[in-house]
This record gives structure tokens, C-alpha cells and sequence, in this order.
């Protein structure tokens, strides 16, 4: 049999150790872990490619990743019929009606280098965000489980190239994999 009492002591303990690991402000982020990197990653269109190509990315894994294997990503590369390349956020692909915690992708003219912090608003997450070279996107992940404050991961992402033949794009991505922060720049980030 459990005793009740063996909870509120254990809930008191845990409490106690957060404020410890936050220097004594329960509500502070813990220090960051993972460093910013940049990446140079290719995706392939989601149609008229073979499977074995990938043609997702997730951010809370730094890579592409085949839709075959990972049901769950952040976006998808395609090309219509008409030849116009564009971002799929993972909400206009599924056609997930939840308000909360969508990945999305937020063109912007702030060049790649300046941008040292992500946007928390704005992001395009149920429609097509167009594909252009040179352009630079504010991207959001979905909230990853392992994130207790309930945010998402953010990055930066500029396309670098388009190759028709292949469909596919290759873009350079600043990942920012620790739970709270929002800086984009390399390194740790300090917010």
C-alpha cells in the first residue's frame, strides 16, 4: 500500500532541486546545452522523387529526413505541377486543426547574418511558403516532448540553391535545439 504522504514529499524535493539547478528562480531557463550550429542540408520534392530520398526536415534532430520514416517533421520541399517550389508546414500536409505548437516557416528580408534572434510570431503554418533562392526564412518547430516550458525550437534558414533536375533545395539552417531559447546566433545562446 502507498502512503499519501510519500507524494507531497517527493513533489517538495523536485521543487527544491529546480530552484537549486535555476539558481534559486523556479521559473528561470536552465543553462543551455547545445551548442548553435549552421547546417547545409539538401531536401528532395515530396513528389516525383524516390521515397529513399528525403524530403522532410526536423529541427530537434538537425537533419532531413525520409516521410516514409518519420511521420512527424517540421516541413517538406515540393514542386506543383506548374514548376512554383515551396515549404509544407507539417500542418497543411496532415491538415492538423490544433492552435497550438504548429511548425511553420516566416519569409523575411533581415539578412541571414543579422538575424540573432527568432520570431515568435507570424509564422505560416497551414499554406504553401514559396521556395526562392537567396531567401532567408525565420523557422519554428513543433514542441518537442522533451521541452517542460511547453516552447518550440527555432532556427534560421536560407535557400542556397534549386536544382529542377533533382527537385530538390539546398539551404543553410542555424539550429537552436535547447528548451526556452530563442537566440540565432552561433554557439550558446545567452536568450
Amino acid at each position: 500500500m502507498r502512503s499519501i504522504f510519500k507524494l507531497p514529499l517527493a513533489l517538495a524535493a523536485l521543487a527544491l532541486a529546480s530552484q537549486t539547478v535555476s539558481c534559486g528562480d523556479p521559473l528561470s531557463l536552465l543553462p543551455p546545452v547545445f551548442p548553435n550550429r549552421v547546417d547545409t542540408v539538401s531536401v528532395f520534392a515530396v513528389t516525383g522523387t524516390p521515397i529513399s530520398r528525403p524530403s522532410g526536415y526536423v529541427i530537434s534532430i538537425r537533419s532531413a529526413v525520409r516521410l516514409d520514416f518519420f511521420p512527424v517533421f517540421d516541413f517538406a520541399y515540393h514542386i506543383d505541377e506548374s514548376g512554383k517550389r515551396s515549404f509544407l508546414p507539417y500542418d497543411l500536409i496532415t491538415g492538423s486543426e490544433r492552435t497550438t505548437g504548429n511548425p511553420g516557416l516566416q519569409p523575411t528580408e533581415t539578412p541571414f547574418e543579422a538575424i540573432d534572434v527568432a520570431q515568435q510570431l507570424g509564422y505560416t503554418v497551414r499554406d504553401t511558403v514559396e521556395a526562392l533562392p537567396g531567401q532567408v526564412y525565420y523557422v519554428r518547430s513543433e514542441i518537442p516532448q522533451g521541452c517542460p516550458f511547453g516552447t518550440p525550437y527555432y532556427a534560421k534558414l536560407q535557400v542556397l540553391a534549386v536544382d529542377d533536375s533533382a527537385r530538390a533545395v539546398r539551404f543553410q539552417i542555424l539550429t537552436n535545439i535547447n528548451c526556452g531559447y530563442r537566440g540565432l546566433t552561433l554557439g550558446l545562446p545567452t536568450r
